[in-house]
């Protein structure tokens, strides 16, 4: 095992903290209603706080996504299902009740059941109709990452995830979930030119290539992405194959080619209508790595909803141009952490 002071992966669970109100009875109203929203297979849709401010008024839909026959499809989306599992956690650790208990082995049976047999997360469960990226292996947004950080941090008995709140036999099966989600991962990764680099936003669940997702996320290396992927196997005993896929994601990272050096990504400013702002910025001491770069060599790219690949930013429409995230400094922080545990 790696020393993990510095891990990225920390803090991936702390949504639900924000969710946190001034006393103990105040967030046991808040998981109250929250259970009510708790759809019959244990998961949740994208909600946010305010959702849990009253009870479900047992009528209306509790997910904005259907699947075969009209079920309702919880998610992995947003933080969906892992944000209340903790806040259900975090509310028995303090009150002792039962319902906040039995109400997180409900989501968490909804998170284990959902995996795929080849080992990767979907974004949502059962089955979406008529949407299919949405049934692909998710790594979006941190989302599968998340759920094996939970997993994990649930197995060590992380606060607010300790105690009795799970039993050795939850546990166990929650290892074989994370085997399973390692394999995958491994499996998944990115083969350039004969070397093993990052992962896509989506993968398939079965022949496990890259996928796409809406007409602007075209099938990529994601440098967004990978990155929690990456530092997540960094938590995890460095077998001969983890420790080959850690180093070649790493590489990959590090690479000048893949890198903008001096350069930023810089949002435009909420309420300003210039759209001749270039958000990708010259920044001297600062690395921008690109959202999504082509499968077959190290150059990003941007989308529309046209679905037309573009290597200028400013080709793009204005609507997706600054109403999703194209660049970041995404590769920094772990490469400070690599560079902390010896992986040069």
């Amino acid at each position: 095992m790696l020393s993990q002071a510095g891990n990225p992966i920390y803090g991936e669970l702390n949504n639900y903290k924000s969710w946190l109100g001034s006393s103990l009875s105040a967030d046991q109203t808040r998981a109250d209603n929250m259970i009510t929203w708790q759809m019959d297979h244990g998961g949740f849709y994208k909600n946010d706080e305010s959702t849990y401010d009253a009870p479900w008024n047992g009528s209306s839909a509790r997910s904005g996504w259907t699947g075969a026959g009209g079920v309702e499809l919880g998610t992995i989306d947003n933080d969906a299902t892992v944000t209340e599992l903790m806040f259900l956690a975090d509310v028995y650790q303090r009150s002792g009740e039962s319902k906040y208990r039995d109400a997180a082995h409900n989501a968490l049976e909804f998170l284990l059941t959902m995996q795929y047999e080849s080992g990767g997360w979907p974004q949502v469960y059962p089955a979406r109709t008529g949407t299919t990226y949405s049934n692909y292996v998710t790594f979006n947004d941190g989302a599968m990452a998340r759920v094996l950080i939970l997993l994990d941090h649930a197995i060590r008995q992380e606060s607010p995830l300790g105690g009795d709140l799970f039993t050795d036999e939850q546990r166990a099966r929650m290892q074989a979930a994370i085997d399973k989600g390692v394999a995958f991962i491994l499996k998944a990764q990115i083969v350039q030119a004969g070397a093993k680099t990052v992962w896509c936003a989506q993968h398939d669940p079965v022949t496990f290539e890259p996928r796409g997702a809406r007409d602007y996320e075209l099938p990529s290396k994601s440098g967004k992405e990978s990155m929690l992927v990456t530092a997540f196997l960094m938590s995890q005993p460095q077998t001969e194959e983890v420790e080959a896929a850690v180093r070649a994601a790493l590489a990959w990272y590090r690479s000048p080619v893949v890198q903008e050096a001096d350069t930023a990504y810089v949002k435009r400013s909420s309420g300003s209508d210039d759209d001749n702002y270039n958000p990708i910025q010259s920044k001297s001491g600062s690395t921008l790595w690109y959202r999504f770069y082509d499968l077959g060599q190290d150059v990003g790219f941007f989308a529309d909803r046209s679905g037309i690949k573009q290597y200028d930013i400013m080709m793009i429409d204005p609507e997706r141009r600054y109403g999703y995230e194209w660049g970041g400094n995404y590769g920094s922080e772990l490469i400070r952490y690599a560079d902390s545990v010896d992986y040069f």
